[in-house]
């Protein structure tokens, strides 16, 4: 369900306050080229930096001798995610699927998002919701 404006703006205030912004960025500029050949400069908003963060060994994979595998991860994309919501019944987030919830998988975040982590969990539980609602919205 689409969010009322004053409602957009407080989540994305949020969004931005807790530095979730700084790997799930709301805009990202990139350049098209035209059926023409001309170039096309757009803005899109895929809530994504596409880069690879360190997320810490509470998400590293683990081969069966206990070795550690990846803790860094290509930054999910956020756009769609009210349709994934409306349309599956049991979601799933983060690269495997521990994750539970969008509440769940923020909480999964460490490394360098621990920062981050630590910002959503100190949030009153009014903006907690308030900031997933947006999440869930976008």
């Amino acid at each position: 369900m689409p969010l009322q404006p004053q409602q957009q703006t407080a989540g994305l205030r949020l969004f931005k306050s807790t530095g979730c912004s700084g790997c799930h960025r709301p805009e990202y500029k990139i350049g098209l080229v035209q059926p023409s050949g001309q170039p096309l400069k757009a803005t899109i908003a895929p809530y994504t930096d596409l880069a690879v963060h360190d997320l810490g060994p509470g998400l590293a994979d683990h081969d069966l001798s206990g070795g550690v595998h990846a803790t860094r991860w290509r930054t999910a994309p956020l756009w769609g995610m009210g349709y994934r919501l409306s349309r599956e019944s049991r979601p799933t987030f983060l690269h495997d699927g521990r994750a539970r919830s969008v509440e769940e998988a923020v909480l999964w975040h460490d490394g360098e998002a621990a920062v981050v982590r630590e910002r959503f969990v100190h949030l009153s539980r009014q903006k907690r919701e308030q900031l997933l609602v947006f999440i869930g919205a976008l």
